[in-house]
């Protein structure tokens, strides 16, 4: 098995949701049995809506067709959405039959009206579904709806083929209502597809109060017509077993280092496929300090996977609006009241709450009457990207002495990173400041600090192998000392003590 983060999880690699695919069971089998019914899934971006319906595909492939359709593949979103909806819907029930793709075949008008009306299908369909079929290329706006959404039910009928017709990111379909020439296409969905006897309907997205709002309000067409699934991150066992049984047997993740990589990342199964790939790019074993660097480079870093992520997130939830971005920088810090966010703000807290409104699910409030950003390790990514906000790694993943040290240097305006096993060398921290780049080893322990000369002589070649400046920081109860190596006094052992203490270390990185 291997971790997969850019596709779909399916099959040997697909793990827990047992109780979702049950749910979907249910209605499979009331689909069978006659009794179509609707279902709205919840969730997250990325938290595995895909994966789990294909999943379900895979398992009823011998009994049961599944289309799965995401909205969110056209952006603007148009009326096209429902023609390729019904396309799709079409080539899975009847394109292995007839040998014809029609969704690809929609894009040239002339062949499609040659093609489609010498198909096997087309003989069968009724009159209605025929002029619709053949008109389809040429329809437009709410009629393009209507009678899109009428073509699965009568295929799924001429063909006897039972059919799933799932669709992803479904409440962008709003879009399409919006402005003063816009058409709410939802009554259009709910009047046709209420008539449907041979497909069933499966709804999800990840704008989870917009979703629960549409099949839950009595303003809604969908009032009391969906029941509703909440797919959430993983539990904390199966966290740690996608980490472990998701790593290639050459490549295995220890089960302590995946407890520790839960406990640090959180429990969603993108960000651990994500960090999954990154462990096991490099050879085994893998320690704590793999996983610092491999967290530091896919979350803390400008070009890092889920760092990218977590930007269009970002830039979707902010746009161009400072106050926006203040109020989630606000949070970021722990900053819940809301005249507390207000107050780091600038603004009145009745701004302040409009604000938390817009900025959605993104935010959530806590059961004492306070905001936290909804997603942790998006939170921890926001506060990162702060200036001064390179400690926030440290913070998360390093030991008391490495978390102190880093605070102490990020005060001097220093960025901290970890680096990788191969381009750390015998250092715990890299700090950079300007040009300047300075290799740390932390230490905690009192005055004076003694190494082994093999320790020390593997520092300095590292130092010289990399071109670094390097010193040592001292932590010890309240203070944190930087102290200069070549103050170091050698014997059988090195030692290191408070005349190596460096007073201005800007002053003497300056230095040659």
């Amino acid at each position: 098995m291997a971790f997969q983060s850019n596709v779909p999880i399916i099959g040997a690699g697909f793990q827990n949701r047992s109780e979702e695919l049950q749910r979907l069971d249910q209605v499979a089998r009331r689909l069978a049995n006659g009794e179509p019914s609707w279902l709205a899934i919840l969730g997250p971006r990325k938290v595995g809506k895909t994966s789990l319906v294909l999943e379900f595909a895979r398992r009823h492939a011998s009994k049961l067709h599944v289309v799965s359709f995401d909205v969110s593949q056209w952006s603007p979103v148009s009326w096209e959405v429902f023609r390729n909806l019904a396309l799709r819907a079409i080539d899975e029930l009847a394109g292995a039959s007839t040998g014809v793709s029609f969704e690809a075949l929609a894009d040239d008008r002339d062949a499609w009206r040659e093609t489609v009306s010498g198909t096997e299908l087309f003989a069968r369909l009724p009159p209605r579904a025929r002029s619709t079929l053949v008109a389809l290329p040429e329809l437009a706006g709410p009629e393009l709806a209507r009678r899109s959404l009428e073509l699965p039910e009568l295929v799924a009928e001429v063909m006897d083929r039972p059919l799933v017709v799932a669709v992803d990111e479904f409440q962008e379909l709003a879009q399409l209502g919006a402005g003063r020439k816009g058409v709410d296409p939802f009554p259009i969905v709910r009047a046709v597809w209420q008539h449907h006897r041979r497909v069933a309907y499966v709804v999800s997205g990840s704008e989870q109060s917009m979703m629960l709002e549409m099949v839950s309000s009595k303003a809604s067409p969908f009032f009391q017509h969906f029941s509703v699934l909440e797919l959430g991150v993983f539990d904390e066992e199966h966290a740690v077993r996608l980490l472990t049984e998701g790593s290639p047997a050459d490549r295995p993740i220890p089960r302590s280092l995946a407890e520790r990589a839960v406990q640090t990342l959180g429990t969603h199964p993108f960000y651990l496929q994500m960090l999954g790939e990154a462990l096991v790019a490099s050879p085994p074993p893998y320690d704590d300090h793999d996983l610092k660097a491999a967290i530091q480079e896919l979350v803390f870093a400008r070009a890092g996977r889920l760092s990218l992520f977590f930007g269009r997130q970002w830039d979707g939830l902010v746009g161009r609006s400072t106050t926006l971005a203040a109020t989630l920088e606000a949070l970021s810090l722990g900053n819940t009241r809301v005249k507390d966010v207000a107050s780091a703000v600038g603004t009145t807290a009745g701004a302040t709450l409009r604000y938390l409104e817009r900025l959605g699910d993104s935010v959530r409030r806590n059961d004492d009457g306070g905001w936290r950003i909804t997603d942790p390790l998006f939170s921890q990514w926001v506060a990162w990207r702060r200036p001064g906000g390179s400690v926030v790694p440290m913070q998360m993943l390093g030991e008391e002495g490495e978390r102190e040290a880093a605070e102490h240097l990020a005060s001097l305006g220093f960025d901290l990173v970890y680096q990788s096993r191969g381009s750390r060398g015998a250092f715990d921290l890299l700090a950079t400041r300007g040009h300047h780049l300075l290799a740390i080893q932390v230490k905690r322990r009192a005055l004076p600090l003694r190494f082994s000369k093999t320790d020390w002589n593997r520092m300095e070649a590292d130092a010289k192998r990399f071109g670094w400046r390097w010193a040592i920081a001292a932590v010890t109860d309240g203070d944190v000392l930087v102290l200069d190596p070549r103050r170091a006094k050698k014997g059988r052992e090195v030692r290191l003590d408070a005349a190596a203490r460096i007073d201005n270390l800007l002053a003497w990185l300056d230095r040659p």
